[in-house]
C-alpha cells in the first residue's frame, strides 16, 4: 500500500479543520515552542509534579558546568588578548590564567562529587556520567594551549 493516498487524506482533513477554525483555540496558540529547548523526560516529570533526585543532580551538574566553562573561557580570552598585546601586563595575565585554572579545577572537584552521587542514583537504562578531568575539559573547550 502506498502512503501517498493516506497522506493526501490526512492533509485534506487538516486543511478542513484549519478552515473551520478547529485549531484556533488550542492551548499555547501563538506562543513559542519553548518545550523544544528542554529535556523531554524532565518536562514530563515536572508536569506531573515531581522530579527524582538524579534528575535534580543532572540539572545541577549542567548548571555548574556551564558556569565553570563560561568563567574559564572568559579568563582565557582576556589573558590571551593581554598576552598577545605584548604589554607589561603579560605576567599579570599569566598569573590570572593560573588562578582561573585553580578555580576551574576546584569547580570540577565539586562537579565530580555531584556526578558520583548522580551515578549512584540514576537508573541503568539512562546511563552514568564520566567524571571530568581538567586537561580533557580544557582540550574540549579549545583552551588547552594556555599561558603555562
Amino acid at each position: 500500500m502506498r502512503a501517498e493516498p493516506l497522506e493526501n487524506a490526512v492533509d485534506e482533513q487538516i486543511r478542513r479543520a484549519q478552515a473551520s477554525g478547529s485549531f484556533d483555540d488550542l492551548p499555547g496558540a501563538g506562543k513559542p515552542l519553548t518545550h523544544l529547548d528542554t529535556d523531554p523526560l524532565r518536562q514530563v516529570l515536572k508536569a506531573q509534579g515531581f522530579a527524582t533526585r538524579w534528575l535534580e543532580l543532572d540539572y545541577e551538574i549542567q548548571q555548574k558546568m556551564a558556569v565553570a566553562e563560561q568563567a574559564i573561557r572568559r579568563t582565557y580570552e582576556w589573558a590571551m588578548h593581554t598576552w598577545a598585546g605584548g604589554t607589561a601586563d603579560r605576567r599579570f595575565a599569566q598569573d590570572e590564567w593560573r588562578k582561573a585554572r585553580c578555580i576551574f579545577r576546584d569547580r570540577l572537584v565539586e562537579i565530580n562529587k555531584l556526578i558520583r552521587d548522580y551515578n549512584l542514583l540514576v537508573p541503568p537504562q539512562i546511563g552514568q556520567k564520566f567524571v571530568l578531568n581538567e586537561s580533557d575539559e580544557l582540550e574540549r573547550l579549545g583552551l588547552a594551549h594556555g599561558l603555562d
